[in-house]
């Protein structure tokens, strides 16, 4: 083999192994890295927008010359406690602060973290922007289609009576589970505002106490106000 022939099979191996390096180790090293950043920046985005419950401070409990309020002024929330009932904030730090506040009524009895006696509401506020976006779609097809059942919306619903109702001129979606012959019968009202934020009230109607707590979860809902 002469020289030149022997320097063009050289320079031919080096462009070879070079493409070789090119297509097999660079280029999917680089479409890896490219994969990596999107996988870490839609992480980041999940992260900044999973819902979160407001912190502790958000919420204060006033006493008032005609009662007791529960205020978060983030969302410019005003209820009123029902007289002689119970106040709490609750919630913890970790991962990082999310708090909500439980009021109950004097005869209140808590098994396994679920009221088994008495009457009590929760009220949450929290930034939650798919939720919101989700919930403002669902009280709109709700209107739409006042026939639609609970189940066809989502199958987290299924068993579920849905309704749009107004809390203080906020559209909200009020609902009513289906009845546990042990714990009783959930209910609530999810109210969406602005973009990201919602006020979610929440009660339940242990088994025997169902007429009673009903009557004050109503007159609970007349006397919110959102400004």
């Amino acid at each position: 083999m002469n020289k030149k022939a022997l320097i063009f099979l050289i320079i031919l191996a080096a462009v070879a192994g070079g493409f070789f390096y090119l297509w097999e180790v660079w280029i999917p090293a680089q479409i890896k890295k490219e994969i990596a950043e999107k996988e870490r920046e839609e992480q980041l985005r999940r992260e900044q927008e999973r819902p979160r419950l407001f912190s502790k401070e958000d919420y204060k409990i006033e006493e008032r010359g005609d009662g007791k309020y529960i205020v978060v002024e983030k969302v410019g929330l005003t209820a009123k406690v029902p007289e002689g009932w119970k106040s709490e904030i609750k919630g913890d730090d970790v991962p990082e602060p999310e708090y909500w506040i439980n009021i109950f009524s004097p005869d209140t009895e808590i098994s396994g973290g679920i009221v088994a006696k008495g009457c009590g509401v929760s009220i949450m506020a929290e930034t939650a922007k798919e939720t919101v976006e989700t919930l403002k779609k669902n009280i709109t097809l709700i209107q739409e289609n006042p026939q639609i059942k609970a189940e066809e919306i989502s199958l987290q619903y299924k068993d579920y009576i849905l309704e749009v109702v107004k809390i203080s001129n906020h559209q909200a979606l009020k609902w009513i589970g289906p009845e546990n012959p042990k714990i009783g019968q959930g209910a609530g009202v999810e109210i969406p505002l602005q973009e990201d934020r919602l006020i979610s009230l929440a009660t339940r109607f242990p088994l025997g106490y169902k007429e009673k707590c009903f009557l004050i979860w109503e007159d609970f809902l007349k006397n919110v106000v959102i400004e």
